[in-house]
């Protein structure tokens, strides 16, 4: 009775000979994968780093959305975003 709700699962089996064939073909990928990384390794330029200067900005922590002015709650928006995160805090 189960059996008809629960069959069997399906079994596959693959003969020697096929088995064979599919490591043929997958020793014959790697090998084609192996050559193309090396080629493509081969191609790519040297990485080289520079040093990248940025110009100093005085105001950066009283930017408006800064993260530091975030932190020390120096512009109004995040005075008052910490007040309504305390009110509703509270409320709960």
């Amino acid at each position: 009775m189960l059996r008809i709700i629960f069959p069997r699962p399906y079994q596959i089996e693959v003969t020697r000979l096929r088995q064979t064939e599919f490591h043929k073909l997958r020793r014959q990928l790697d090998q084609v994968h192996l050559a193309w990384v090396t080629e493509w390794k081969r191609r790519q330029d040297d990485f080289r780093i520079e040093n990248i200067r940025f110009r100093h900005d005085p105001y950066w922590n009283q930017r408006f959305f800064s993260l530091q002015a975030a932190r020390d709650g120096n512009t109004w928006f995040w005075r008052a975003t910490g007040v309504f995160l305390g009110w509703g805090v509270a409320s709960i």
